[in-house]
Protein backbone atom coordinates (compact mmCIF):
# COMPACT_ATOMS: atom_id res chain seq x y z
CA UNK A 1 0.00 0.00 0.00
CA UNK A 2 1.46 3.35 -1.06
CA UNK A 3 0.71 6.44 1.00
CA UNK A 4 0.13 9.80 -0.69
CA UNK A 5 -0.74 13.24 0.69
CA UNK A 6 -2.65 15.68 -1.51
CA UNK A 7 -2.01 19.11 -0.01
CA UNK A 8 -3.60 22.51 -0.65
CA UNK A 9 -1.27 25.20 0.72
CA UNK A 10 -2.49 28.20 2.66
CA UNK A 11 -3.14 31.37 0.70
CA UNK A 12 -3.83 34.99 1.56
CA UNK A 13 -7.43 36.05 2.14
CA UNK A 14 -8.02 39.53 0.69
CA UNK A 15 -4.31 40.22 0.39
CA UNK A 16 -2.13 42.58 2.38
CA UNK A 17 -3.97 45.76 1.39
CA UNK A 18 -4.01 47.65 4.71
CA UNK A 19 -6.98 49.81 3.73
CA UNK A 20 -9.08 46.76 2.89
CA UNK A 21 -7.95 44.89 5.99
CA UNK A 22 -9.03 47.82 8.19
CA UNK A 23 -12.54 47.63 6.74
CA UNK A 24 -12.74 43.85 7.07
CA UNK A 25 -11.85 44.05 10.75
CA UNK A 26 -15.01 46.02 11.50
CA UNK A 27 -17.40 44.57 8.90
CA UNK A 28 -18.01 40.84 8.44
CA UNK A 29 -20.50 41.23 5.58
CA UNK A 30 -17.87 40.48 2.94
CA UNK A 31 -16.96 37.24 4.70
CA UNK A 32 -20.64 36.27 4.81
CA UNK A 33 -20.97 36.69 1.04
CA UNK A 34 -17.60 35.22 0.13
CA UNK A 35 -18.24 32.27 2.43
CA UNK A 36 -20.24 30.75 -0.41
CA UNK A 37 -16.92 30.15 -2.21
CA UNK A 38 -15.48 27.90 0.51
CA UNK A 39 -15.01 24.81 -1.65
CA UNK A 40 -12.45 21.98 -1.47
CA UNK A 41 -9.75 22.00 -4.14
CA UNK A 42 -11.25 20.31 -7.19
CA UNK A 43 -7.95 19.60 -8.95
CA UNK A 44 -6.53 17.41 -6.20
CA UNK A 45 -9.84 15.61 -5.63
CA UNK A 46 -9.90 14.85 -9.36
CA UNK A 47 -6.35 13.46 -9.20
CA UNK A 48 -7.46 11.34 -6.24
CA UNK A 49 -10.09 9.82 -8.52
CA UNK A 50 -7.32 8.56 -10.81
CA UNK A 51 -5.12 6.94 -8.18
CA UNK A 52 -5.13 3.13 -7.97
CA UNK A 53 -6.86 1.26 -5.15
CA UNK A 54 -3.53 0.40 -3.54
CA UNK A 55 -2.99 4.08 -2.63
CA UNK A 56 -3.83 5.31 0.86
CA UNK A 57 -4.90 8.91 0.13
CA UNK A 58 -4.89 11.78 2.61
CA UNK A 59 -6.39 15.12 1.52
CA UNK A 60 -5.00 18.01 3.60
CA UNK A 61 -6.45 21.48 3.09
CA UNK A 62 -4.18 23.94 4.86
CA UNK A 63 -6.05 26.80 3.16
CA UNK A 64 -9.13 25.86 5.21
CA UNK A 65 -7.36 25.36 8.51
CA UNK A 66 -6.11 21.77 8.44
CA UNK A 67 -2.60 21.30 9.81
CA UNK A 68 0.18 19.44 8.03
CA UNK A 69 1.97 16.82 10.10
CA UNK A 70 5.52 16.90 8.76
CA UNK A 71 6.45 13.91 10.92
CA UNK A 72 4.14 11.67 8.87
CA UNK A 73 5.71 9.43 6.26
CA UNK A 74 4.36 9.48 2.72
CA UNK A 75 5.62 7.82 -0.42
CA UNK A 76 4.45 10.85 -2.42
CA UNK A 77 3.38 14.38 -1.52
CA UNK A 78 1.41 16.17 -4.24
CA UNK A 79 0.92 19.93 -4.00
CA UNK A 80 -0.96 22.55 -5.94
CA UNK A 81 -1.27 26.29 -5.58
CA UNK A 82 -2.29 29.43 -7.37
CA UNK A 83 0.30 32.18 -7.73
CA UNK A 84 -0.54 33.80 -4.39
CA UNK A 85 -0.20 30.40 -2.65
CA UNK A 86 2.94 29.21 -4.38
CA UNK A 87 5.53 30.52 -1.89
CA UNK A 88 3.91 28.45 0.85
CA UNK A 89 3.62 25.52 -1.57
CA UNK A 90 7.38 25.65 -2.08
CA UNK A 91 8.02 25.82 1.68
CA UNK A 92 5.98 22.67 2.25
CA UNK A 93 7.64 20.91 -0.68
CA UNK A 94 11.13 21.74 0.58
CA UNK A 95 10.40 20.39 4.06
CA UNK A 96 9.15 17.06 2.74
CA UNK A 97 12.01 16.73 0.26
CA UNK A 98 14.49 17.25 3.10
CA UNK A 99 13.04 14.04 4.54
CA UNK A 100 13.57 12.17 1.27
CA UNK A 101 9.88 12.15 0.32
CA UNK A 102 9.02 12.34 -3.38
CA UNK A 103 7.28 15.65 -4.14
CA UNK A 104 5.10 16.52 -7.13
CA UNK A 105 3.87 20.07 -7.84
CA UNK A 106 1.14 20.93 -10.32
CA UNK A 107 -1.50 23.59 -10.89
CA UNK A 108 -1.75 26.84 -12.78
CA UNK A 109 1.41 28.54 -11.46
CA UNK A 110 3.58 25.46 -11.95
CA UNK A 111 2.21 25.15 -15.48
CA UNK A 112 3.17 28.75 -16.24
CA UNK A 113 6.59 28.62 -14.53
CA UNK A 114 7.69 24.95 -14.51
CA UNK A 115 11.43 25.71 -14.20
CA UNK A 116 10.78 27.68 -11.03
CA UNK A 117 8.57 24.91 -9.61
CA UNK A 118 11.17 22.27 -10.46
CA UNK A 119 13.57 23.84 -7.95
CA UNK A 120 11.21 22.61 -5.23
CA UNK A 121 9.87 19.34 -6.67
CA UNK A 122 11.02 16.00 -7.98
CA UNK A 123 8.38 16.14 -10.73
CA UNK A 124 6.30 19.02 -12.10
CA UNK A 125 2.97 18.65 -13.89
CA UNK A 126 2.52 21.12 -16.75
CA UNK A 127 -1.08 21.31 -17.92
CA UNK A 128 -4.21 19.33 -17.11
CA UNK A 129 -3.45 16.66 -14.55
CA UNK A 130 -5.67 13.72 -15.47
CA UNK A 131 -3.52 12.25 -18.27
CA UNK A 132 -0.24 13.34 -16.69
CA UNK A 133 -0.92 11.57 -13.40
CA UNK A 134 -1.72 8.31 -15.16
CA UNK A 135 1.71 8.51 -16.80
CA UNK A 136 3.39 9.48 -13.54
CA UNK A 137 1.90 6.60 -11.53
CA UNK A 138 3.07 4.12 -14.14
CA UNK A 139 6.57 5.64 -14.12
CA UNK A 140 6.69 5.78 -10.32
CA UNK A 141 5.95 2.06 -10.11
CA UNK A 142 8.90 1.31 -12.40
CA UNK A 143 11.27 3.93 -10.95
CA UNK A 144 11.45 5.90 -14.20
CA UNK A 145 9.84 9.22 -13.21
CA UNK A 146 10.55 12.29 -15.31
CA UNK A 147 11.28 15.76 -13.99
CA UNK A 148 8.65 17.42 -16.18
CA UNK A 149 5.35 15.92 -17.32
CA UNK A 150 3.83 18.13 -19.99
CA UNK A 151 0.39 17.84 -21.58
CA UNK A 152 0.22 17.15 -25.29
CA UNK A 153 -2.87 19.15 -26.14
CA UNK A 154 -6.01 19.14 -24.01
CA UNK A 155 -7.72 16.09 -22.57
CA UNK A 156 -11.07 14.64 -23.56
CA UNK A 157 -13.19 15.53 -20.52
CA UNK A 158 -15.23 12.40 -21.06
CA UNK A 159 -12.25 10.52 -19.59
CA UNK A 160 -12.10 12.63 -16.42
CA UNK A 161 -12.92 10.68 -13.23
CA UNK A 162 -15.46 11.49 -10.54
CA UNK A 163 -13.57 13.58 -7.95
CA UNK A 164 -13.10 11.97 -4.52
CA UNK A 165 -15.39 14.25 -2.54
CA UNK A 166 -15.52 11.55 0.15
CA UNK A 167 -11.97 12.51 1.23
CA UNK A 168 -12.93 15.95 2.57
CA UNK A 169 -14.00 17.12 6.01
CA UNK A 170 -17.37 18.61 5.12
CA UNK A 171 -17.34 20.84 8.21
CA UNK A 172 -14.79 23.07 6.46
CA UNK A 173 -16.84 23.94 3.39
CA UNK A 174 -20.02 25.71 2.37
CA UNK A 175 -20.10 24.40 -1.20
CA UNK A 176 -18.58 21.86 -3.59
CA UNK A 177 -17.26 22.41 -7.11
CA UNK A 178 -17.97 20.57 -10.34
CA UNK A 179 -16.52 21.35 -13.75
CA UNK A 180 -18.93 20.50 -16.55
CA UNK A 181 -16.84 22.23 -19.22
CA UNK A 182 -13.38 23.67 -19.82
CA UNK A 183 -12.15 26.26 -22.28
CA UNK A 184 -13.16 29.84 -22.99
CA UNK A 185 -13.07 31.54 -26.41
CA UNK A 186 -12.76 35.09 -24.99
CA UNK A 187 -8.96 35.03 -24.33
CA UNK A 188 -8.76 38.19 -22.20
CA UNK A 189 -5.24 39.59 -21.78
CA UNK A 190 -5.23 39.25 -17.98
CA UNK A 191 -6.65 35.72 -17.74
CA UNK A 192 -4.65 32.51 -17.24
CA UNK A 193 -7.52 30.09 -17.90
CA UNK A 194 -7.19 29.97 -21.72
CA UNK A 195 -3.49 29.17 -21.18
CA UNK A 196 -4.34 26.29 -18.86
CA UNK A 197 -7.47 24.98 -20.56
CA UNK A 198 -7.39 26.44 -24.07
CA UNK A 199 -10.01 28.36 -26.01
CA UNK A 200 -11.77 25.30 -27.44
CA UNK A 201 -14.93 24.45 -25.53
CA UNK A 202 -15.03 20.89 -24.16
CA UNK A 203 -17.61 19.23 -21.94
CA UNK A 204 -18.25 16.11 -19.92
CA UNK A 205 -21.17 13.80 -20.56
CA UNK A 206 -24.47 14.39 -18.78
CA UNK A 207 -24.02 11.02 -17.07
CA UNK A 208 -20.62 12.08 -15.67
CA UNK A 209 -22.05 15.29 -14.24
CA UNK A 210 -25.02 13.49 -12.70
CA UNK A 211 -22.62 11.02 -11.06
CA UNK A 212 -20.56 13.88 -9.63
CA UNK A 213 -23.67 15.54 -8.19
CA UNK A 214 -24.65 12.22 -6.61
CA UNK A 215 -21.13 11.83 -5.17
CA UNK A 216 -21.41 15.26 -3.54
CA UNK A 217 -24.85 14.45 -2.14
CA UNK A 218 -23.43 11.33 -0.49
CA UNK A 219 -21.07 13.61 1.43
CA UNK A 220 -23.57 16.41 2.06
CA UNK A 221 -27.15 15.93 0.89
CA UNK A 222 -27.91 19.66 1.21
CA UNK A 223 -24.70 20.89 -0.42
CA UNK A 224 -24.59 24.06 -2.48
CA UNK A 225 -22.87 23.28 -5.79
CA UNK A 226 -20.61 25.68 -7.63
CA UNK A 227 -20.20 24.85 -11.31
CA UNK A 228 -16.62 26.06 -11.68
CA UNK A 229 -16.61 26.27 -15.46
CA UNK A 230 -14.62 29.00 -17.17
CA UNK A 231 -17.77 30.07 -19.02
CA UNK A 232 -20.63 27.63 -18.54
CA UNK A 233 -23.22 28.31 -21.23
CA UNK A 234 -21.17 28.69 -24.43
CA UNK A 235 -22.62 25.51 -25.99
CA UNK A 236 -26.37 26.15 -26.06
CA UNK A 237 -27.51 22.63 -26.98
CA UNK A 238 -25.39 21.01 -24.27
CA UNK A 239 -26.51 23.64 -21.76
CA UNK A 240 -30.18 22.90 -22.41
CA UNK A 241 -29.65 19.17 -22.09
CA UNK A 242 -27.71 19.56 -18.84
CA UNK A 243 -30.13 22.06 -17.30
CA UNK A 244 -33.13 19.88 -18.11
CA UNK A 245 -31.45 17.01 -16.29
CA UNK A 246 -30.33 18.88 -13.18
CA UNK A 247 -33.73 20.57 -12.89
CA UNK A 248 -34.95 17.14 -11.73
CA UNK A 249 -32.23 16.74 -9.07
CA UNK A 250 -33.32 19.38 -6.53
CA UNK A 251 -29.98 21.15 -6.12
CA UNK A 252 -28.99 24.72 -5.29
CA UNK A 253 -26.13 26.08 -7.32
CA UNK A 254 -24.16 28.98 -8.77
CA UNK A 255 -21.84 29.26 -11.74
CA UNK A 256 -19.58 31.45 -13.89
CA UNK A 257 -20.65 32.76 -17.27
CA UNK A 258 -20.54 35.95 -19.34
CA UNK A 259 -23.10 38.66 -19.99
CA UNK A 260 -24.17 37.16 -23.33
CA UNK A 261 -26.32 34.70 -21.39
CA UNK A 262 -28.86 37.53 -21.12
CA UNK A 263 -29.57 37.33 -24.85
CA UNK A 264 -31.32 33.96 -24.53
CA UNK A 265 -34.64 34.23 -22.67
CA UNK A 266 -35.39 30.51 -22.89
CA UNK A 267 -31.97 29.66 -21.49
CA UNK A 268 -32.45 32.07 -18.58
CA UNK A 269 -35.81 30.48 -17.74
CA UNK A 270 -34.25 27.04 -17.70
CA UNK A 271 -31.28 28.19 -15.59
CA UNK A 272 -33.75 29.43 -12.97
CA UNK A 273 -35.88 26.29 -13.18
CA UNK A 274 -32.78 24.14 -12.63
CA UNK A 275 -32.09 25.76 -9.25
CA UNK A 276 -29.50 28.45 -9.96
CA UNK A 277 -29.20 31.06 -7.20
CA UNK A 278 -26.59 33.33 -8.77
CA UNK A 279 -24.28 33.69 -11.74
CA UNK A 280 -20.77 35.12 -11.45
CA UNK A 281 -20.29 37.49 -14.40
CA UNK A 282 -17.15 39.47 -15.19
CA UNK A 283 -18.13 43.03 -16.14
CA UNK A 284 -14.57 44.16 -15.27
CA UNK A 285 -15.08 47.84 -16.12
CA UNK A 286 -17.95 50.23 -16.83
CA UNK A 287 -16.22 52.45 -19.38
CA UNK A 288 -15.37 51.71 -23.00
CA UNK A 289 -11.78 52.88 -22.62
CA UNK A 290 -11.34 50.68 -19.55
CA UNK A 291 -12.64 47.59 -21.32
CA UNK A 292 -10.57 48.23 -24.44
CA UNK A 293 -7.41 48.17 -22.34
CA UNK A 294 -8.35 44.85 -20.71
CA UNK A 295 -9.40 42.97 -23.83
CA UNK A 296 -7.58 43.33 -27.13
CA UNK A 297 -10.38 41.45 -28.92
CA UNK A 298 -12.82 44.10 -27.65
CA UNK A 299 -15.53 41.53 -26.92
CA UNK A 300 -16.53 43.04 -23.59
CA UNK A 301 -16.32 46.60 -24.88
CA UNK A 302 -18.93 45.66 -27.48
CA UNK A 303 -21.27 44.44 -24.71
CA UNK A 304 -20.96 47.60 -22.60
CA UNK A 305 -23.86 49.51 -24.15
CA UNK A 306 -26.20 46.63 -23.29
CA UNK A 307 -24.90 46.01 -19.75
CA UNK A 308 -27.88 47.58 -17.97
CA UNK A 309 -30.50 45.97 -20.23
CA UNK A 310 -28.76 42.61 -19.90
CA UNK A 311 -28.75 42.85 -16.11
CA UNK A 312 -32.46 43.65 -16.14
CA UNK A 313 -33.20 40.59 -18.30
CA UNK A 314 -31.29 38.34 -15.92
CA UNK A 315 -33.07 39.81 -12.91
CA UNK A 316 -36.47 39.43 -14.57
CA UNK A 317 -35.70 35.73 -14.99
CA UNK A 318 -35.47 35.45 -11.20
CA UNK A 319 -31.67 35.19 -11.13
CA UNK A 320 -29.07 37.08 -9.11
CA UNK A 321 -25.74 38.39 -10.38
CA UNK A 322 -22.42 38.19 -8.59
CA UNK A 323 -20.52 40.84 -10.52
CA UNK A 324 -16.77 41.12 -10.93
CA UNK A 325 -14.98 44.44 -11.46
CA UNK A 326 -11.29 45.15 -11.90
CA UNK A 327 -9.46 48.40 -11.14
CA UNK A 328 -6.07 49.68 -12.24
CA UNK A 329 -6.18 49.53 -16.02
CA UNK A 330 -4.24 52.20 -17.85
CA UNK A 331 -7.35 54.27 -18.54
CA UNK A 332 -8.73 54.13 -14.99
CA UNK A 333 -8.71 57.25 -12.80
CA UNK A 334 -9.95 58.11 -9.31
CA UNK A 335 -13.37 58.71 -10.86
CA UNK A 336 -13.54 55.05 -11.89
CA UNK A 337 -14.16 53.90 -8.31
CA UNK A 338 -17.32 55.97 -7.80
CA UNK A 339 -18.57 55.28 -11.31
CA UNK A 340 -18.25 51.53 -10.72
CA UNK A 341 -19.89 51.68 -7.30
CA UNK A 342 -22.81 53.69 -8.67
CA UNK A 343 -23.24 51.20 -11.52
CA UNK A 344 -23.31 48.23 -9.13
CA UNK A 345 -25.76 49.87 -6.73
CA UNK A 346 -28.04 51.37 -9.39
CA UNK A 347 -28.36 48.01 -11.12
CA UNK A 348 -29.20 46.09 -7.95
CA UNK A 349 -26.21 43.76 -8.10
CA UNK A 350 -26.59 40.97 -5.53
CA UNK A 351 -22.89 40.68 -4.67
CA UNK A 352 -19.69 42.16 -6.01
CA UNK A 353 -16.04 41.26 -6.32
CA UNK A 354 -13.84 44.36 -6.63
CA UNK A 355 -10.24 43.57 -7.41
CA UNK A 356 -6.97 45.13 -8.47
CA UNK A 357 -5.71 44.25 -11.93
CA UNK A 358 -2.99 41.64 -11.41
CA UNK A 359 -0.43 40.69 -14.10
CA UNK A 360 -0.26 36.95 -13.52
CA UNK A 361 2.79 35.23 -15.04
CA UNK A 362 2.12 33.70 -18.43
CA UNK A 363 -0.50 36.25 -19.47
CA UNK A 364 -0.09 38.88 -22.16
CA UNK A 365 -0.66 41.52 -19.50
CA UNK A 366 2.32 40.22 -17.51
CA UNK A 367 4.57 40.08 -20.57
CA UNK A 368 3.61 43.62 -21.60
CA UNK A 369 4.15 45.09 -18.14
CA UNK A 370 7.43 43.28 -17.65
CA UNK A 371 8.68 44.61 -20.98
CA UNK A 372 7.65 48.12 -19.90
CA UNK A 373 9.47 47.70 -16.53
CA UNK A 374 6.22 48.34 -14.69
CA UNK A 375 6.20 45.32 -12.38
CA UNK A 376 7.44 46.49 -8.99
CA UNK A 377 6.94 43.36 -6.89
CA UNK A 378 7.81 39.74 -7.71
CA UNK A 379 6.73 38.40 -4.32
CA UNK A 380 4.11 35.92 -5.53
CA UNK A 381 2.29 36.05 -2.18
CA UNK A 382 1.16 39.57 -3.13
CA UNK A 383 -0.47 38.43 -6.40
CA UNK A 384 -3.81 38.23 -4.60
CA UNK A 385 -5.97 40.57 -6.73
CA UNK A 386 -6.17 42.99 -3.78
CA UNK A 387 -2.53 44.13 -3.73
CA UNK A 388 -0.79 46.45 -6.19
CA UNK A 389 2.28 44.81 -7.76
CA UNK A 390 2.83 47.12 -10.74
CA UNK A 391 3.00 50.82 -11.55
CA UNK A 392 -0.50 52.05 -12.47
CA UNK A 393 -0.80 54.62 -15.24
CA UNK A 394 -3.19 57.30 -13.96
CA UNK A 395 -3.17 56.36 -10.27
CA UNK A 396 -0.55 55.89 -7.60
CA UNK A 397 -0.26 52.48 -5.96
CA UNK A 398 -1.66 53.96 -2.77
CA UNK A 399 -4.65 55.50 -4.59
CA UNK A 400 -5.42 52.16 -6.22
CA UNK A 401 -5.25 50.22 -2.95
CA UNK A 402 -7.30 52.84 -1.13
CA UNK A 403 -9.87 53.11 -3.93
CA UNK A 404 -10.65 49.39 -3.97
CA UNK A 405 -11.11 49.42 -0.19
CA UNK A 406 -13.42 52.43 -0.51
CA UNK A 407 -15.64 50.59 -3.00
CA UNK A 408 -15.84 47.54 -0.73
CA UNK A 409 -16.66 49.63 2.34
CA UNK A 410 -19.51 51.37 0.52
CA UNK A 411 -20.93 48.44 -1.43
CA UNK A 412 -20.95 46.23 1.67
CA UNK A 413 -22.03 48.94 4.11
CA UNK A 414 -25.03 48.05 6.26
CA UNK A 415 -27.15 50.65 4.48
CA UNK A 416 -26.39 49.34 0.99
CA UNK A 417 -26.72 45.68 1.96
CA UNK A 418 -30.22 46.43 3.30
CA UNK A 419 -31.00 48.37 0.13
CA UNK A 420 -29.93 45.47 -2.09
CA UNK A 421 -31.79 42.95 0.06
CA UNK A 422 -35.00 44.93 -0.35
CA UNK A 423 -34.47 45.12 -4.12
CA UNK A 424 -33.89 41.38 -4.33
CA UNK A 425 -37.02 40.62 -2.30
CA UNK A 426 -39.03 42.88 -4.60
CA UNK A 427 -37.58 41.17 -7.69
CA UNK A 428 -38.52 37.76 -6.31
CA UNK A 429 -42.10 38.91 -5.67
CA UNK A 430 -42.32 40.45 -9.13
CA UNK A 431 -40.94 37.28 -10.72
CA UNK A 432 -43.49 34.96 -9.13
CA UNK A 433 -46.31 37.45 -9.72
CA UNK A 434 -45.44 37.54 -13.41
CA UNK A 435 -45.11 33.76 -13.56
CA UNK A 436 -48.58 33.39 -12.05
CA UNK A 437 -50.01 35.49 -14.87
CA UNK A 438 -48.52 33.30 -17.59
Amino acid sequence: MRKIALIVSKGSRYGKNNYLQEFLQVNDTVYNFYGMWETPNLSLLTIAGILPENYDIQFIDEDHGQEIDFSQFYDIVALTGMTQQINRTYEIADRFREQGIYVVIGGIHATLLPKEAKQHADSVMVGEGEALWKEFISDYDTGTCREIYESKGYIDLKTSPVPRYDLVDKRLYTSYSIQTTRGCPRSCDYCTLPIMYGSTYRHKTIEQIVNEIKAIKKVDKDAFIFFADDNMFINRDFSFELLEKISTMNIKWGTQTDISVANDTELLKLIHKAGCHWMFIGFENVSESGLKFLDRKQWKAKQLEAYTDSIEKIHKAGLNIWASFMFGGDNDTNETFKKTLDFALDNGIYSGSFTILTPLPGTKLYDDMKEQNRIIDYDWSRYTFWDTVYKPNNLTSDELSKGVAWVYSNFYSKENVIRRTQLIKKRIKDYYRNEARV
